[in-house]
Formats: structure tokens, sequence, C-alpha cells
């Protein structure tokens, strides 16, 4: 059965954060499909063994979408094709949408918003090389919102994109400044394929808006679950009419070990902890005297040390520990 993103939320591609523990724990707590942290069509069709490995990923975060970027059309459909045969994803999303220098300067990402033909290029290349459902991500504009991104969706719907998800911001942007919906609905009314929205989705009233007002297919969100992956469970009891109490530090710091037992397992506990410590500094976003545990966090190594802070923590809330 092809793969479709409709009525469903889904985990957005973010590159570092968005690891296969990340995945997992967004997966467990409602996330209905995954997408991997971008991979580099070039370093895949000169084989190069590290960066096809980020590709990798577990049952438990099935369906997924391998994220590849890049701007040589033969490139991206080798790549397409040998992460289709290799990890057996449910579909391929290409990056056109990131705003990083690195890649931006590059021509990648967020550049290719700019050259439409070369991007339906890509798309082709993507459909024709991996034969499965094929998304584009992307952003409103380069430097302005100025209506060249309802051309730019059209042109990658006409090359074979099964559906489109819209970042509501431009690549200038970054992440300052609030979404705009409003560009999301004109890309969303131009087009005949799904339309995914993306930004400033934190909690179920948010989501609600989202909807309401781009009229888009389905909601993609990523930075809104760090440090509370729970929130895909709780956008979708919201927008059944079920609004429940925010959880509570112990079902917090509950999902917090949860997600470094993913990790662990992946990369083994001295490198997992390591990587762990930006994940544990969101989790402690919002808690009361956070800065004085921040440090503590910093520091981990082992899963000890992860458990003996976050039971410190409860300890000095007069919480039960772990």
């Amino acid at each position: 059965m092809s793969f479709s993103p409709c009525k469903k939320i889904g985990l957005a591609p973010m590159a570092g954060p968005g690891d296969s523990g990340f995945r997992r724990i967004c997966r467990a707590c409602g996330a209905d499909y995954t997408v991997t942290e971008m991979i580099s069509a070039k370093a895949i069709f000169h084989g190069a063994r590290k960066t096809a490995a980020l590709a990798r990923h577990t049952p438990e975060e099935k369906p997924i979408l391998i994220q590849l970027f890049g701007r040589d059309p033969e490139a991206m459909g080798y790549a397409a094709s040998f992460v289709r045969d290799t990890f057996d994803p449910a579909g391929i999303d290409l990056n056109m949408g990131c705003p990083a220098p690195k890649v931006f300067n590059n021509g990648d990402g967020s550049a290719l918003l700019a050259e439409p033909a070369l991007a339906a290029e890509l798309v082709d290349a993507a459909v024709r090389g991996s034969g499965l459902p094929v998304s584009v991500k992307m952003r409103i504009g380069i430097d302005r919102a100025d209506g060249s991104a309802v051309d730019f969706a059209k042109a990658v719907e006409a090359a074979g994109a099964s559906f489109v998800t819209v970042h509501g911001r431009t690549r200038a942007q970054f992440y300052s400044g609030r979404a705009d919906y409003g560009e999301i609905r004109r890309i969303r009314e131009a087009l005949s394929i799904p339309v995914i929205a993306n930004g400033d989705v934190t909690d179920g009233p948010s989501a609600a808006r989202i909807l309401e007002e781009t009229g888009a297919a389905g909601i993609m969100l990523a930075r809104g679950a760090l440090g509370s992956p729970d929130v895909f469970g709780r956008i979708k009891d919201y927008l059944a009419g079920n609004p429940g109490a925010e959880p509570s530090l112990e079902a917090r710091f509950s999902l917090c070990l949860k997600q470094l037992a993913y990790t662990v397992a992946d990369k083994g506990e001295e490198r997992g902890c390591v990587e762990f410590r930006k994940h544990l500094l969101w989790y402690l976003k919002g808690i009361r005297h956070a800065a004085q545990y921040k440090a503590a966090a910093g520091q981990i190594s082992s899963v000890a040390d992860c458990k003996a802070l976050i039971n410190r923590i409860l300890e000095e809330e007069n919480r039960p520990r772990f």
C-alpha cells in the first residue's frame, strides 16, 4: 500500500537531534510517521558508507521516509534507488527547505527554491530511481514570500511529487518570527496533491489553528517535540475533543529515560549519553530552577549519571524518584 500523509501527524526531519532514538520515542508517543535526518545524495553516489548509515532505522520508526538532499539529478536517482534497496523506506523526501548557510551556499536545500526547473529534475530522478512516493520539504521563499513558492510547488507536483510539506517561513527567517499560514494555504489551493503544514505547532490549540488556517491535509512538527515527544498524543486527543492535563514531571522524565535507553541501545552508553545531553536539556526546559541543573546535564556520560540528576530534581521538587 502506498504511503499517505493525509490526516496524520508526522515527525519532521532534523539534522542532529532527529536521530533514531528521538524518532523511536516520538513514534511510541503517537507520531504517525517519521523522517530521517537529511542525507547527501552525492555522498551516497560516491560510496560514503558513514553517510548512508544515517538512513538506518529500526522497525519501531516505521513508516519512515528517508530524506535526501543535493542538486545533481544523476546522484539523486542513484541515491533514491540505493536507499530503497538497502533500507526499505515508505518513501523518499527531498530537502528543498534547509536554511543552514553550509547547505544553502552550496546550492542545496532552500537554495533550490530559486531553481524550480532543477528541482523538478531532482524529483523526477528520485521517482524514477526509487519507484516510491517522493515528497518535497520546502519553504515559502528565500528572503520574502513573493508568491514564487506557488510556482515552485507546481513544478515539483508536475514532476511527480506525491505531496509537499511547507514550512511557513522564508529561508531568511530561519526559525524566527511567526510561520505564515496564509502562504501555506495559497500553495495548498494551487495544488492537486496533498500539502502538509509545518511551523509553530507545539500543542493541541496550535495544531488546530494550523489546520484551520491552511486547510492542509496533515501536520508535521519537530522542534515542538523536543523534550516533549508526548505532544503527538496530546495533539490527537485535543483534535478529538479530549484535551487532557499537562503531563507530570515524573511522566516527562519517564519518557526521557526511555528515549535515553533507545539512544544507548543504538550508539552504546558512552557515545549515546554524550549525544543525549542536548535532549536532556530540552527535557529540563520550563522546570523551576532548571538553570542550576544545566551544568550537570551537560556532563552526563552514563545512564547512572542521568538517573542521578533526574532523581536529584525530583527530590528537590518533592516528587517520587526513579
